[in-house]
């Protein structure tokens, strides 16, 4: 006769697998993809005007975000930007791509062993008397991938550029980009 009902029984199990869920869960956070910025300062594409065809675009993806791609992923918004904008090609005048990093400092356990005393018995058994011996732990401190910055400062053209090496076709770009992504 079980005198404990049964979801009694089920919390232990219950909770032993919402931890693995979470644990599990949290570890695998998928890279940022082509997306639109929620706000500023979130993960994904985002573009201020700067001129009347001057733009800076800006791409943030998370930490497992590949630096290649978040350029891709602001090349195609520049591209698809000028489109919208009704120009046929555009130049890059700067860019840049940066990985944020964050110092993480981590502890290890002290390798010196404890402090023991004598042994000694009684009537109730013998006994030996420790003391920890805390004499610090290594402490290590590492760069960890934080965030993938790429930003580019476009300037949009309409017609036949007159320096046609270094434009590049909008609706041709975004097309070769979608189809790479």
């Amino acid at each position: 006769m079980n005198l404990l009902p049964d979801y009694i029984l089920w919390k232990p199990t219950l909770t032993l697998c919402l931890i693995c869920l979470c644990l599990f869960g949290c570890s695998t956070v998928p890279p940022t993809h082509y997306q639109v910025a929620s706000e500023q300062g979130a993960n994904g594409y985002s573009h201020i005007q700067l001129s009347e065809n001057q733009y800076r675009v800006l791409f943030k993806g998370n930490k497992n975000t590949d630096k290649d791609a978040a350029k891709d992923f602001a090349l195609l918004h520049a591209a698809e930007l000028t489109t919208a904008q009704g120009y046929d090609w555009f130049t890059i005048v700067d860019s840049e791509t940066d990985v944020e990093t964050k110092g993480v400092t981590r502890v290890g356990p002290s390798t010196i062993k404890p402090v023991s005393g004598q042994t000694s018995c009684g009537l109730l058994g013998c006994a030996t008397p420790s003391s920890p011996n805390y004499a610090g732990g290594a402490v290590t401190t590492k760069q960890v991938k934080e965030n993938v910055l790429s930003s580019l400062l476009i300037t949009m053209g309409k017609g036949e550029p007159k320096t046609p090496l270094t434009v590049f076709d909008a609706e041709q770009l975004a097309e070769n980009l979608r189809q790479a992504n």
